[in-house]
């Protein structure tokens, strides 16, 4: 018996003296660290909210940004929808617009060592046409319910953000919520807060914002589409 144990032990003695591993040779190095995000640029100009300058040629500015390569600028027209993108390595650019209207614009920073972007914050300005001494107000922003997005049923609440480039200017707010595309069923006028709450059953609803000033003016939001679920 001894025999056998010692022809056992003897290899496995030999094993731990030469150092011997199971899985052989050196562990793997850890993978390097991923390469920097970029981060969000700040806009300058035209600045939120403004009247912009004469003209239809606008000069868009910016701020740059950490680990960015490239800038991508998208301006909305907020009356048509329609948008204009354009990709630069610069922080300015001058894009030919339509006057007369109001719109959004803002700044997506790309970097070519990452898959990562960074989108900077949203502004609004209206690009002066013939002379006026009113202009209407930005259409809302639907905060909630998202767009595309489920809630429960029962009190839901809704939220906006309105503007315009009359600071003076007194804004109130209808909000219209119904089971139809484009909704009809104005559910509360002339609101002067930009938050409320409505009871609805489960289904699936369009709600839009229209704001009114107090020259007489008024912007519609454009429509979002949300289901109240049990």
């Amino acid at each position: 018996m001894k025999l056998i144990k010692y022809i056992y032990i003897l290899p496995l003695m030999m094993l731990l003296a030469c150092g011997g591993k199971s899985g052989g040779g050196d562990p793997a190095p850890p993978p390097p660290p991923p390469p920097p995000a970029p981060t969000a640029a700040t806009l300058k100009t035209p600045a939120q909210n403004s009247e912009c300058l004469d003209g239809e040629n606008v000069e868009f500015s910016w701020n740059a940004s950490e680990n960015t390569d490239s800038y991508t600028i998208v301006v909305k027209n907020l009356l048509t929808t329609s948008q204009i993108s354009q990709t630069t390595t610069s922080t300015s650019v001058t894009i030919k617009l339509e006057v007369g209207q109001p719109y959004s614009w803002f700044i997506t920073s790309s970097s070519s060592t990452s898959t990562q972007t960074a989108s900077s914050t949203k502004w609004k300005f209206y690009l002066k046409g013939e002379p006026t001494s009113n202009y209407a107000p930005f259409p809302a922003d639907l905060i909630t319910p998202k767009s595309e997005s489920s809630v429960s049923s029962g009190s839901i609440k809704f939220e906006w953000k309105g503007s315009d480039v009359d600071t003076d200017d007194s804004l109130t707010f209808d909000l219209y919520v119904d089971t139809n595309n484009p909704p009809t069923n104005k559910v509360k006028t002339n609101l002067s807060s930009s938050t409320t709450n409505v009871t609805l059953d489960a289904g699936t609803y369009y709600w839009k914002i229209v704001t009114k000033d107090s020259q007489g003016s008024n912007s519609d939001s454009g429509v979002a589409m949300f289901k109240a679920v049990d």
